[in-house]
């Protein structure tokens, strides 16, 4: 089964900044090169909360779905061009994933860990071999994407590993 997703950025204090659509299947638009992907990395040069936020989430305790909540203001439009960071910082829990050390599967596919930590609702674990305590671990943390890690920032290994149908 497939459901839309969006990433939902907000501020620190959980104010809407805008959304990306990505369109269906999130383990198709999970990788590392992905343009949309890459767009929302050059977003976040600055840290905000980050939601993979997926149609058929379930509502919060206060009734919001984060897919939904967000279509009263307008989309983002994440820059094409420029570069991306090498790590992944969580500000909230103070750790980071180097996305240089994810592993690749038998094709040579390599999982983004950006939309697999932030998704909501997690994605199907059936899906990956690793460490599924990952998945949706990031959704609505404050994150940035760097070329440097911050004093402080302890490192998250990210195993996951897309399997092959």
């Amino acid at each position: 089964m497939w459901q839309l997703y969006r990433a939902v950025l907000r501020t620190e204090d959980h104010r809407v900044l805008g959304y990306v659509d990505l369109g269906a299947r999130l383990m198709e638009h999970a990788r590392i090169g992905h343009h949309l992907v890459q767009g929302i990395e050059r977003l976040l040069a600055e840290p905000a909360r980050v939601t993979w936020a997926g149609r058929g989430a379930p509502r919060s305790p206060n009734g919001e779905n984060r897919y939904r909540i967000v279509e009263s203001v307008a989309a983002l439009i994440p820059p094409e061009h420029g570069a991306v960071g090498r790590y992944l910082l969580n500000h909230d829990l103070r750790i980071f994933v180097d996305k240089a050390t994810v592993l690749e599967n038998e094709v040579r596919h390599r999982i983004h860990p950006l939309p697999l930590l932030t998704a909501e609702p997690a994605p199907d674990p059936g899906r990956t071999a690793g460490d599924r305590t990952l998945l949706g671990s990031w959704a609505h943390a404050l994150i940035s994407v760097r070329d440097s890690v911050p004093k402080g920032f302890e490192q998250r290994k990210f195993d996951l590993v897309e399997r092959q149908p």
